[in-house]
């Protein structure tokens, strides 16, 4: 069987549990918005062993489980099922090509134009591991799940989650002000990354890598403290949205026709037969 490269839409499900994974997606992403602090008491019940950035871990891992489970549920299918839409079995290597015609350049202006962070901690859970994470449950399940079980447009799938995932980062901000700019930055951002996850015809690869990218420079060089960065960070921000779009319409397999992708989905989604 085949993960996470059928771009069309799941065998789908009648319509009222269409309407309870939707939900079922929308229960998880509200409740990974509030996880933290839902969790604190316990995870502090735990006497866990003072490693950085543990907490963050155990959390993040419990919001994937929990979209996991709870769509599992809705949709009357197995946990493997569920996961198989994320598209982490999805091919890597142009993916991989296109993150590195962003990414040179990229740090070829970091080393010319500014100066290393004074303190990089944290760098294997901010820069790698909470970006895996996080478009593995905003990206790969959340959107896979409503375009490929629910059946819905892949724009309102990916402004959904996004919202979510602006939400999840107020906490970087200082004031109203800064903490609406984080929210209304990083929304977009989740709603770009969606994007990729779709134009790439739901491969995680290159949304996970442009997450990492960016999340890695901010963190090794002096970009800004936070999501909203200095002028030096926005107009870095922007050059490689720019070239990582420009890339994914030279890069990204083409769009696959509507009957062409109920072909694919009847040949390597099980039940698939009846769309």
């Amino acid at each position: 069987m085949t993960f996470g490269t059928t771009p069309a839409v799941a065998a789908m499900p009648t319509s009222r549990h269409a309407v309870a994974t939707a939900i079922g997606v929308s229960i998880a992403l509200i409740y990974s918005t509030y996880s933290g602090m839902l969790l604190r008491a316990p995870l502090d019940a735990l006497n866990l062993p003072p490693v950085p950035y543990l907490r963050s871990a155990l959390t993040s891992l419990g919001d994937a489980i929990a979209l996991i489970a709870i769509v599992a549920l809705a949709a009357w299918r197995s946990p493997l099922q569920v996961m198989g839409v994320s598209g982490l079995a999805a091919p890597i290597g142009r993916p991989a090509l296109w993150a590195l015609l962003w990414l040179v350049p990229a740090l070829l202006a970091c080393l010319l134009l500014t100066r290393p962070a004074t303190n990089a901690d944290g760098i294997t859970w901010l820069g790698f591991g909470g970006p895996v994470v996080e478009e593995f449950v905003y990206r790969g399940l959340a959107i896979g799940v409503l375009v490929r079980f629910c059946g819905w447009h892949w724009l309102p799938a990916c402004l959904l989650p996004a919202v979510f995932f602006g939400l999840g980062h107020w906490g970087q901000g200082d004031d109203p002000a800064s903490i609406a700019g984080i929210v209304a930055l990083t929304g977009f951002g989740g709603l770009l990354f969606g994007w990729l996850f779709v134009r790439w015809r739901f491969n995680l690869w290159p949304s996970m890598f442009l997450h990492i990218g960016l999340n890695t420079l901010w963190l090794v060089f002096d970009l800004g403290e936070n999501a909203l960065g200095g002028w030096l960070g926005n107009v870095m921000r922007i050059g490689v949205l720019l070239i990582a779009i420009a890339a994914t319409f030279w890069l990204a397999p083409p769009k696959v026709r509507p009957a062409a992708g109920r072909a694919i989905c009847r040949k390597h989604l099980p039940g698939a037969a009846g769309i």
